[in-house]
């Protein structure tokens, strides 16, 4: 228990005390680019994509940081959830990711369950992120989200035509901060 909410609040502190720099260099790097990008360049337009791109990149790790550190200090709060709702949420957010691939969703029946929305959210997230992500090297992808029943309980499946993984590392899978896939084959 000591050591989670060390953790926890290890990466409150980094995710805050690294935003505002991030910040910082994302809104120069627009200035710069209003001030001065018609007499950038090539070369000095691809740096300063590579610096606005770093630091949204890094902007992603601390939300994610900082998502990591809310996990143990929410108190859970259970009520009745529409996953349909979520899914179909969730893929609206998705939207930009899509635009110019060939992806088809296939959305079966999914039932309103009792849970913490929030916490249910960002499992789907994080599964239909992950599913558009991992697809994208394949020409006409398919992503299929589907529940069904078992005695009591809900179980809910993404399945994407995808990259995937090999079954060694199966048990990384759902590590902290751990990648299956280099961050030059799929960036975050």
């Amino acid at each position: 228990l000591e050591v989670n909410q060390e953790l926890e609040a290890f990466s409150y502190t980094v995710s805050h005390d690294l935003r505002a720099p991030v910040r910082h260099i994302g809104g120069f790097v627009d200035l710069l680019t209003s001030h001065a990008g018609e007499r950038l360049d090539d070369k000095g337009r691809r740096y300063v994509e590579t610096i606005k791109s770093a630091s949204t990149q890094m902007g992603v790790l601390i939300d994610g940081l900082l998502a990591f550190s809310r996990l143990g200090r929410s108190p859970v709060a259970k009520r009745r959830v529409s996953l349909a709702d979520l899914v179909r949420d969730v893929v609206r957010e998705l939207e930009p990711e899509l635009v110019g691939r060939d992806v088809a969703w296939a959305v079966g029946d999914l039932p309103d369950v009792e849970g913490d929305p929030t916490m249910l959210r960002l499992v789907l997230a994080n599964l239909l992120n992950n599913a558009v992500k991992y697809t994208r090297p394949t020409p006409h992808a398919h992503i299929e989200v589907a529940a069904r029943r078992d005695r009591d309980e809900h179980i809910v499946t993404v399945r994407d035509d995808g990259v995937g993984f090999k079954m060694q590392y199966a048990h990384k899978l759902f590590g902290v901060f751990q990648r299956l896939h280099g961050k030059a084959e799929f960036p975050v």
